[in-house]
Parts: structure tokens; sequence; C-alpha cells
């Protein structure tokens, strides 16, 4: 029987995305390109790159990698930089070491994340003035003289009991 190539296409499409899963018995080292959506589950070193893709970081994987991709979920260990581009989560389980760029990022209770995280849309996002937010402590607007608490020149007078006093050499105060 002979299918042609649309049709095999078609067929394709209709099974619905792509996914690899790499168990937690699989050790790579090197470069990792994929589309769809991978789970990794084992322990991979080098560099992981998807331009549209979804990858799952499983609970027992251990990734000593830099990681390109459309979409990153981590439940397991990731020991480098992150670049996703539209969304990084980052389950209770999961432990992150390294820097992360994207344009959304969810952390849930329990995960570790030691780095630092970049946004994707701060060029998006219009950034308010926040000098307007702090009149009083603009160098501008400050007053010249204290303020005073209290009303009317009550509150000039000094405390009952307060004025000075000159204190004598040699006399028991």
């Amino acid at each position: 029987m002979n299918i042609s190539t649309e049709a095999m296409k078609s067929q394709s499409e209709n099974l619905g995305p792509k996914v690899t899963v790499l168990t937690r018995d699989t050790e790579f080292r090197g470069t990792v390109g994929f589309t769809g959506e991978l789970q990794l589950n084992g322990r991979l070193e080098g560099e992981i790159l998807s331009e549209d893709g979804t990858l799952v970081i499983g609970d027992t994987a251990l990734v000593k990698a830099d990681i390109r991709a459309k979409k990153v979920v981590v439940r397991g260990q990731v020991f480098g930089n992150i670049l996703a581009r539209e969304r990084l989560e980052m389950v209770g389980s999961a432990r992150v070491f390294g820097d992360v760029q994207t344009g959304a990022l969810a952390i849930e209770q329990g995960a570790v994340f030691v780095g630092r995280s970049e946004s994707l849309q701060a060029d998006k996002v219009e950034k308010p003035d926040v000098a307007s937010f702090f009149k009083m402590l603009s160098p501008g607007v400050r007053e010249t003289t204290p303020a005073r608490v209290g009303k009317g020149t009550e509150s000039t007078k000094p405390l009952p009991g307060a004025e000075a006093k000159p204190v004598e050499k040699g006399a028991a105060a």
C-alpha cells in the first residue's frame, strides 16, 4: 500500500503534540535539540535547545546545562542558565542554580532558586515615575525648617521642668 506524503503529514498532525520522554536511567553529555515536548527524568550535561518546544525537567532529573526553550517546567535540579522565551515554572521540588531570563516566571512554594532573574517583558512594560511617589524625600521639596508638632505657639514652649539650669562646680545636684 502506498501512502502519500500529505496523508502521512495529516495523520501525524492528528496524533497531537510530539512528546519525547527520557527516563531516569538515561544519561547524556552534549547538545540536545528538540521540537514538541521533551520530558527529561535522567541526567544531562551540556546544552538543551529548542525554538518552539516545552522542556519538562522531572523530579529525578539532574541537569548541568544551559537551556533555551519556549517553555520550561522544572521539578528536578538544574545547574545552569535558563532562557525560557514564554514561561518558566519552578515547581515545589525544583532546585535551580543559575540565572534566568523569561517572559513569565512562576516559583511555587518549596522551590529553591539561587541566581538572578530578568524579564523579557521589561521593554514592553511602562515603568512608573517613582520620583513622584516620594515627594517629601525629593531634595527640591524638603522644608528648610523642621516640622513642628502641635498647634500654635504652644508647641514652641519647653516642657515643664525642662528649663536649662546652670550647674556650679563642686556643687551637688
